[in-house]
């Protein structure tokens, strides 16, 4: 286990204003044994509230509740004693706001489609993390040794985006993606969101590009023994 990983059950408060769904997430959190669910919201002030009260490791902060933003309330999250880490959750997958809410102080992102299994394990990994630190200005960001500048670091990529940067490399279209890799299309693009944030790029050829020039991937991989069915499928039996 992680030095990271906080003592007993990973505590979270997850906030979203839909609650059938919110309630869906607390009985998918509920399956794992070393996760709690200590609070839930509705509101950003409830929110707010809500994380001081029971100071949680994790908080699943919907993207799109009513009556504020989420960026403001997850800086005042992060501006606490003991700051939570914090999943934003949303039905978008749009680099541009992975990359400002990750620039932001944000631990993950996930998508309102991800399943029982990527939830689980976005929570556990970003309890594992470490907690943001403040600086001088109130911004908070990633501490120095988790900076996004990732000069040639392969292992800031999952082995799951890493596998998904090869198959793009290889000009797989999302749809073959997400059937090569036995995922679904939605959770290949929230892949690819991710990837973009972390290497700080803003389409799969400038990701592509990035990989093999830094070695993550490298072009023996992307032909070698690689050809495609008549439907575009990876086929290594030939």
């Amino acid at each position: 286990m992680s030095a990271n990983n906080p003592p007993g059950p990973i505590r979270v408060v997850l906030c979203d204003d839909h609650d059938l769904f919110r309630h869906g997430l607390a009985e998918m959190l509920s399956t794992a044994e070393d996760i709690e669910v200590v609070g839930e919201a509705n509101t950003h002030d409830r929110a707010l509230a809500a994380v001081s009260r029971e100071r949680p490791d994790v908080v699943l902060l919907d993207l799109e509740m009513p009556a504020g933003r989420a960026e403001e309330t997850m800086q005042r999250m992060l501006q606490l004693p003991r700051p939570p880490r914090v999943v934003i959750v949303t039905m978008h997958d749009e680099p541009s706001l992975v990359r400002r809410f990750i620039g932001g102080g944000a631990s993950a992102y996930l998508a309102k489609s991800a399943s029982l299994e990527e939830l689980l394990h976005t929570v556990r990994n970003a309890a594992a993390g470490p907690r943001s630190t403040p600086r001088d200005d109130g911004a908070r960001f990633a501490p120095q040794e988790e900076s996004t500048d990732l000069e040639g670091r392969a292992d800031s990529l999952s082995r799951r985006e890493l596998e998904i940067v090869l198959q793009a490399a290889r000009g797989m279209s999302n749809q073959q993606i997400a059937a090569s890799l036995h995922l679904s299309e939605a959770t290949v693009k929230r892949h690819l969101a991710n990837i973009y944030s972390k290497m700080r790029v803003n389409s799969r050829t400038e990701a592509t590009q990035m990989a093999l020039a830094r070695g993550w991937i490298s072009g023996f991989e992307v032909y070698e023994d690689y050809d495609t069915d008549t439907q575009g499928r990876p086929d290594r039996e030939r």
